[in-house]
């Protein structure tokens, strides 16, 4: 473990102090791409690219494998009464044409 991460040896990660989630990127100018209005709601939307994509996701419109690699797009609830921090920890990675048609 690096220098500062707070984790001292022989200490278990069920022992440390809850650490909040980094909410820096819902921030304007941030890695946010923009709020979009949809039917249900107001969302922050971020579209990440290939390169960019590491993991394989599920994609909550279609039920698919969104495959490492593949262009896709995050999105997570503008207007939650939770929250930003909650509503970015619900955040779902969608097929960007789901996200169009959905």
């Amino acid at each position: 473990m690096g220098k500062g991460r707070g984790r001292r040896r022989g200490t278990s990660k069920w022992q440390q102090e809850h650490r909040p989630l980094s909410t820096g990127f819902l921030a304007p100018g941030g890695l946010s791409a923009g709020r979009v209005q949809r039917r249900d709601g107001e969302y922050h939307v971020r579209h990440i690219s290939g390169a960019a994509a590491a993991k394989d996701y599920s994609c909550p419109g279609c039920g698919l494998t969104i495959g490492a690699g593949t262009d896709h797009v995050v999105a997570w609830r503008a207007d939650s009464i939770l929250g930003d921090e909650y509503a970015a920890s619900e955040r779902r990675h969608w097929h960007t044409h789901c996200w169009r048609i959905g």
